[in-house]
């Protein structure tokens, strides 16, 4: 079959709400490969597996997410068992054969298809390979354009089955059928043009989809790819339609620094206690009274209470609802646009400068010897902060620390990092460096150097058994077994604590241990004392080592154990059942250097 299939009539333009929802669909893929990406077979050795969807699409597509139905090495025979362990998933997707699977991932392939459309629709005519993609629009005017792509098995049934589907879609969709493939897209000539560039150029022919993929090692479920473009493709998303700017403000990808998580906590406190001063500065005298008794309303009788949200509103009468809960004639009409334009943030300038420079990404998911594996190959920004991390004392690092670690986290720093982390952490949305210091100073009592200086060469973060009740926000239990372990200039590290002492002020606060030549800090003395004095095993466990490949060689480590505590079920609020978390064992994330990308490898384990 040579011949383009348009099968319905070109929709009209769409309105400007559906418009922005096609933007956010574009920059949603291209996001999600991104957000998801944190070589031992070679490109022919993928080939063999047979056609993929790759080779349906043009080579200048932006970004690609390719699914594989029929992977080789049995991993849809391991797929259908792991997802089996998950009792409440398992009836989710309807598993009670390996067919179920294929339905379950043929309808996530098309969920963002443009209309409801799903297995049932394709069953008589899709093979085993599918994928969702963004390609430029056609004669590189206007957005991006999101497509699906499924491998057809018999070409009258496809026509006949597109044609009703598309009939059922309200104009949201449109189709071409091309050499062995079906392109779905915002219109028949959208899809049409689609199919036509991919006979010119063909994706799994470009040679940066060819090394991206291929470093990402062996074949799997899931393929993923970002040209080198598509970075300069999402900023360009995000200046035409700056609702979209929360998307790349700070992203963090896989990272799971707890640098990061610091960071974010001053820079929240700096934002409370700013935006505190200059509300209470604009109070009169009755209000700072009223709100002053709100900071004790747990304190409160229920009388009490009652009276003060009855005070409360008579003290704000043009705001229904101020004391208790708004009923819905009194909640203002909300302007959709404007709402959406208030969500747009500035694009801070060295992450606008690193998707300017973006060179890449490649990815697969796999099922590997029972585990379910994601491997990434990439650039910096997408594991995380590309110049705070360096060397390989990461293992060293995580393997000092106990080996009952609920979660753990292990890394040597680079010269230099603390000024970058604080300018250009996850929360500061392009505003002035200096500013920025000032602030994290007023917060920690810490300058950049003191920060360097506190966290000496590298560190190992702790969590133990119980840990999740530093997240009870109903009362935070100060016994709580948390600690970080530094190691370096220990008589540097105990003076910047020290200063960071004085700011956060009360009783013992942030006590401390020596380990040898390291420091261990924490929230609870007994806690930081037995980190101090236990030997360090968790490095050398089984465990550990089926989830952290690569290890000596790791840029960071991150640990975690499923079966230390109900943390996982706490921390999701009753999300995941315990018959859900019961079957996971352990997980790692893995970081290293693969050239001037980085490699991040996510590694989960099942329980026997």
């Amino acid at each position: 079959m040579t011949d383009l299939v348009p099968s319905v009539p070109t929709p009209p333009a769409p309105p400007s709400t559906g418009r922005r929802r096609h933007v956010a669909a574009v920059a949603g893929v291209v996001g999600a490969v991104a957000a998801i990406g944190a070589g031992g077979w070679a490109w022919q050795g993928w080939m063999a597996q047979g056609p993929q969807a790759a080779q349906a699409l043009p080579g200048d597509t932006l970004a690609y997410v390719g699914i594989d139905l029929d992977p080789p090495g049995g991993q849809k025979i391991e797929a259908y068992r792991a997802l089996k362990r998950f009792p409440s998933l398992a009836k989710h997707l309807g598993l009670t054969s390996q067919d179920d699977l294929r339905r379950s991932l043929l309808d996530q392939v098309t969920a963002e298809s443009g209309c409801d459309i799903g297995y049932d629709d394709l069953a008589a005519w899709a093979g085993d390979r599918a994928a969702l993609a963004v390609v430029p629009s056609p004669g590189g005017k206007g957005d991006p354009e999101p497509v699906a792509v499924v491998q057809v098995s018999d070409v009258d049934k496809a026509r006949a089955g597109l044609d009703e589907i598309a009939a059922g879609c309200d104009d949201e969709v449109g189709y071409a059928l091309g050499d062995g493939w079906a392109v779905l897209a915002r219109t028949n000539e959208v899809a049409a043009e689609v199919v036509a560039d991919g006979r010119r150029t063909r994706l799994g022919d470009d040679a940066d989809f060819q090394e991206l993929t291929s470093a990402a090692g062996d074949a799997g479920v899931v393929t993923l790819y970002a040209a080198p473009e598509a970075g300069q493709a999402l900023l360009d998303a995000v200046d035409d339609h700056p609702f979209l700017s929360f998307m790349v403000g700070a992203p963090a990808g896989l990272s799971t620094d707890p640098v990061d998580m610091l960071l974010s906590l001053t820079s929240l406190h700096s934002y409370g206690v700013e935006a505190g001063a200059e509300l209470m500065a604009e109070m009169s005298p009755e209000e700072k009274r009223l709100w002053k008794r709100m900071e004790r309303f747990d304190e409160l009788s229920p009388a009490e209470q009652d009276e003060l949200m009855k005070e409360m509103d008579e003290l704000y009468p043009d705001e229904p609802g101020m004391g208790g809960v708004a009923s819905e004639e009194e909640m203002p009409e909300i302007d959709e646009e404007e709402l959406m334009g208030d969500f747009s943030m500035p694009i801070p300038d060295d992450v606008r400068r690193r998707l300017e420079d973006f060179t890449g990404l490649g990815g697969v998911a796999r099922l590997d010897e029972g585990a379910l594996e994601l491997e990434v190959v990439s650039d910096p920004i997408v594991s995380g902060d590309p110049v705070r991390y360096d060397g390989t004392d990461a293992l060293a690092a995580i393997s000092a620390l106990p080996g009952d670690a609920a979660l753990a986290f292990g890394g040597g720093f680079r010269d230099g990092w603390a000024e970058q982390a604080i300018t250009h952490g996850p929360l500061s949305f392009g505003a002035e460096p200096k500013q920025l210091l000032a602030d994290f100073e007023k917060a920690t009592g810490l300058t950049a150097k003191d920060l360097e200086d506190l966290g000496g060469d590298s560190l190992a973060v702790i969590a133990g058994p119980g840990f999740e009740d530093a997240f009870d926000f109903e009362g935070v239990d100060e016994q709580v077994p948390l600690a970080v372990r530094i190691t370096g200039d220990a008589g540097k590290v105990e003076a910047a604590l020290a200063k960071v002492r004085t700011t956060v002020g009360g009783k013992d606060p942030l006590p401390s241990a020596r380990s040898g030549d390291a420091v261990v800090i924490g929230a609870d003395r007994g806690f930081v004392e037995e980190v101090a004095r236990t030997k360090g095993s968790l490095g050398s466990t089984e465990r550990f080592a089926d989830v952290v490949p690569d290890a000596e060689d790791a840029l960071t480590i991150t640990w975690i154990d499923f079966d230390r505590g109900d943390w996982a079920e706490q921390l999701t609020d009753g999300d995941l059942s315990p018959s859900d978390l019961a079957p996971l064992d352990a997980a790692g994330i893995t970081v290293t250097a693969a050239g001037e990308r980085q490699r991040t490898v996510v590694r989960l384990t099942f329980d026997d």
